[in-house]
Formats: structure tokens, C-alpha cells, sequence
């Protein structure tokens, strides 16, 4: 598959979209749980799927690719809801990044994606930014310290399962288009989250216009609609790329707290996200190149012969 701008455009709104989801999520956890807001965004996308795909869409499908993405986005949204609830929110969001080369090895490892010279100078300096945009009023001792260490794995291990997600649903055999593939997607992984509301305090509400209106916008734009375009980003580029495209994050995030939250933009943050930028105008203005075929990547036959998970008829 080539590499397209159209692509990496779809990819940059993606993360405009992503950048908002930590201002609509503050808001949003002042009315609702973590395990309700979970849960909701991500059963609530799967009908909003099914209902827009048409009448052939299911909500469950018998491939073991589907299975895997709806296992690691559901994994995805608890993990990183109960790691945040042990760590401070800014640490969160340096050992997120984690991602970005899990989702990397995860497309050489699975799709036989090829990491050209470009694209690891690309990564190196959108990393170099990433890491100035996070470390922003950070220390070495707010990461290392003692009470945060459990909350730090579990939102590591929230960016892996997350890269599992975004390369098993390229690898999915679904071929009807995007809604059919999203759909058994989101209803796996809000079945994933389900047990987690049988909490009495996972139905804990405190209703208020704001933040139900913040509920609505995380709801809407921060899964359904920023979901969808990922999805139609990868049908035009390569994960490895997207996922140093997604480094963009961090910089919309800063820009929408300053507007909404009235959060400072310090200089530190600007030079991060000029950096942050400058790897992503690198790898943007790469040449388009054929991906690698089934057939030329060994460890894809491999996976596909081996990795068994539960069918539709067996849950």
C-alpha cells in the first residue's frame, strides 16, 4: 500500500481529534466513572458503526485479526483508566509514548513494514520533540517515584495493547469496507470492559450540563468520529508512518488545554511541538513505495496459521 498524504492528513486531524480528548475527558470523569466512560464511549461507537455500515454490518465476526484488535483496544481503554487513577496526568502522557515503537515493531514484526532511512530520522526527531513537549515542568522524580510505579506499567502496558489494536485490524480479513471492519472491533472490546461496571462505583454520577455536554463531545468526536478516520488513514498509509504521525498528539493537547482550560504555553512547549513538526514534515515528503504482500512477509503466514482465538459461535 503506498505511502499518501492523503493519508497522513487524515492522520494529523486523527490527532487534533485525540488532542481534545484530554480536555473532554477532565470534564467529562467530574460527572462519570473512568469504568462508565469506558465502557459507554466504546459500545456506544459500535452501534454508531453498525447503524452507518447498513444491515450486512455484525457486531461479531468469525476472524481471529478482529478478535485480537477488539481485545487490545479494550485492554487499551482499562489499562490506561485505572493507570492514570495511579499516576499524575502528565507522567501519563510521557509513558504513553511508549506506543510509538511498539507500534513500529508491531508493523515490521506482523506486516513486514520496511523502516527506510528517512523514516528513522523522521521518528528520532519527532521522539526528540515528544520528549521536550512531556518533560515540560517534569522531573526525573515525578516518573520514579515509588506510588507511581504500578500506574506507570499499567499505562505502558495501556500504548502496547493499543499498538496491538492499530496493527491487528490492518491485518484483519475483512474486506466489505471500514464499518464492517470497526464494528466487531468496538463490540469486542466494549465486551472486554463490561465486567468492569458490575462496580457499584462504576455507576456513580454527577450530572451537570458540563459535563455531560463534555461526555457527549468524548463520546462522539473523541471515539466514534477520530476512530473512523484512523481507520481510513491506514487504508492509504503505512502503521509505522501513522504512528510517528500520531507524535502530533501532545501539541493539539497543549493547544486545546490553553483554550479551554487556560493551561500555559511555555516556551519549551513551543520548541518541542516546532520539532515535533519538523520530523513529521520529514517522513511526510517520503516518496510513496509499495508495502510488502502476504506473500513476502513470512512472520504474517506464520501468525495467520497459528494465532487462534474464540470464534463468534463461542462466546
Amino acid at each position: 500500500m503506498p505511502v499518501h498524504r492523503e493519508g497522513i492528513l487524515l492522520a494529523l486531524i486523527a490527532a487534533a481529534l485525540w488532542g481534545l480528548t484530554p480536555v473532554a475527558t477532565k470534564g467529562a470523569l467530574d460527572g462519570f466513572t473512568p469504568q462508565f466512560l469506558s465502557f459507554i464511549r466504546l459500545a456506544a461507537a459500535a452501534l454508531l458503526f453498525r447503524v452507518m455500515g447498513g444491515r450486512d454490518v455484525r457486531f461479531f465476526v468469525n476472524d481471529r485479526w478482529i478478535w485480537l484488535a477488539g481485545a487490545g483496544l479494550g485492554a487499551d481503554f482499562l489499562l490506561y483508566n485505572y493507570g492514570v487513577q495511579r499516576t499524575a496526568a502528565n507522567v501519563a502522557g510521557l509513558v504513553i509514548n511508549i506506543e510509538l515503537l511498539t507500534t513500529i515493531a508491531f508493523a515490521v514484526w506482523i506486516l513486514g513494514e520496511r523502516l527506510n532511512l528517512r523514516r528513522v530520522m523522521g521518528g528520532l526527531i519527532t521522539v526528540a520533540g515528544v520528549l521536550t513537549v512531556s518533560l515540560d515542568d517534569l522531573s526525573v522524580a515525578d516518573v520514579t517515584r515509588q506510588d507511581r510505579v504500578l500506574g506507570n506499567v499499567l499505562v505502558m502496558l495501556a500504548g502496547i495493547s493499543w499498538s496491538l489494536f492499530a496493527v491487528a485490524q490492518r491485518r484483519a480479513d475483512v474486506d466489505d469496507g471500514l464499518f464492517h471492519r470497526l464494528t466487531p472491533i468496538f463490540s469486542i472490546a466494549a465486551l472486554i470492559t463490561a465486567p468492569a461496571m458490575l462496580q457499584k462505583s462504576a455507576w456513580t454520577t454527577h450530572f451537570s450540563a458540563s459535563s455531560v455536554g463534555m461526555f457527549i463531545v468524548l463520546t462522539v468526536f473523541g471515539t466514534g468520529i477520530v476512530y473512523w478516520v484512523y481507520g481510513r488513514a491506514q487504508q492509504l498509509a503505512d502503521v509505522s508512518l501513522l504512528s510517528i504521525v500520531l507524535c502530533t498528539i501532545p501539541i493539539f493537547a497543549v493547544a486545546f488545554a490553553y483554550v479551554f482550560l487556560h493551561e500555559p504555553v511555555t516556551p519549551q512547549l513551543i520548541l518541542g511541538g516546532t520539532v515535533i513538526l519538523a520530523g513529521i514534515l520529514l517522513i511526510a515528503t517520503e516518496r510513496p513505495r509499495p508495502s510488502l504482500s502476504n506473500a513476502e512477509c513470512p512472520m504474517s503466514n506464520q501468525l495467520d496459521q497459528t494465532t487462534k482465538l474464540p470464534s463468534q459461535a463461542g462466546q
